[in-house]
């Protein structure tokens, strides 16, 4: 009888390009900041600003099962240590799940 140690669905991380995350001090910075945003959607070039967007993962899925090892290789910028941190619950998936049983070893 073969166990799934790791199994990945669908999997995803997007991160956006230049986003800064800016602290409200009061309730009237977090309105005029949430307003500032909606007014500033466009950009000058007349792209929406969710074009800023990067996929480090896109719909990546996988099985090991117990006792396997999984070796990943590939091109710098291809999600290979964006991947290892969602395994090791470092950071959240955008899209997808990870069900992992056992320990996560980089």
């Amino acid at each position: 009888m073969s166990e799934i140690a790791i199994r990945v669905s669908h999997l995803g991380k997007q991160y956006k390009i230049g986003a800064r995350r800016q602290r409200a001090d009061t309730l009237r910075d977090a309105i005029a900041g949430t307003a500032k945003g909606l007014l500033s959607g466009f950009t000058a070039k007349g792209r929406h600003a969710e074009d800023n967007t990067i996929w480090a993962l896109q719909d990546v899925s996988f099985e090991v099962q117990r006792g396997e090892v999984l070796g990943v290789i590939g091109r710098n910028g291809a999600g290979k240590s964006t991947l290892l941190k969602i395994l090791s619950r470092i950071t959240e998936p955008t899209t997808g799940e990870v069900d992992l049983h056992g320990r996560v070893g980089s």
